[in-house]
């Protein structure tokens, strides 16, 4: 990551999944790599904040869009092979991204859902993210690159794959209606 002391401008929350058994291999991972995130979502739905969300992570992909980005990754070991026979993962069918059908795939916890929701809140209230995901005109939501995000003329909450074709985090895990859900009244 790169320091950063001056209030930076943040215009997206990127989604990733780690494809990991937990959090714990996903940060050693990360620095082993020479990556970072700002916050991990464990499977029981913990969220730890890896770094000082001013500081600028390496997730996004490209220069532009980590310095106009914070991240997650949650935990999701994708793969069907190890699904939790003690403790099982709902299944993802027929996803689609970037125009292309996705294998079946482990699909996250309801409980890193209800975490995921909660972070987005209050990132939406410290940076000023409005509560949105790209959509289409029908509303149904972008399954592939969002050239405003690209851009970085858009503000919300994408997931990876939004950014690039070499990316199909997450696919499967339905952000409009997510956001619709924080957006709704209690």
């Amino acid at each position: 990551y790169r320091e950063s002391y001056y209030e930076r401008e943040v215009r997206l929350f990127v989604n990733h999944w780690d494809v990991c058994l937990s959090s714990e291999s996903c940060i050693k991972i990360l620095n082993n790599r020479k990556l970072s995130a700002h916050f991990l979502i464990d499977s029981d739905g913990t969220i730890f904040q890896t770094m000082n969300a001013n500081h600028i992570g390496w997730h996004a992909g490209g220069r532009r869009w980590n310095d106009k980005s914070l991240g997650v990754e949650i935990n999701n070991p994708y793969y069907t092979k190890y699904q939790d026979k003690k403790n099982p993962r709902p299944i993802v069918r027929n996803a689609k991204v970037h125009g292309r059908n996705m294998s079946e795939h482990l699909d996250f916890y309801p409980v890193q859902i209800e975490a995921l929701k909660r972070l987005w809140k209050v990132i939406h209230i410290a940076y000023k993210i409005p509560l949105q995901t790209p959509t289409n005109a029908d509303g149904s939501e972008v399954g592939t690159i969002y050239k405003k995000a690209i851009n970085l003329t858009y503000r919300g909450y994408i997931h990876h794959y939004n950014l690039t074709t070499g990316k199909i985090d997450c696919g499967g895990l339905d952000l409009t209606k997510l956001i619709h859900q924080i957006k709704k009244p209690q």
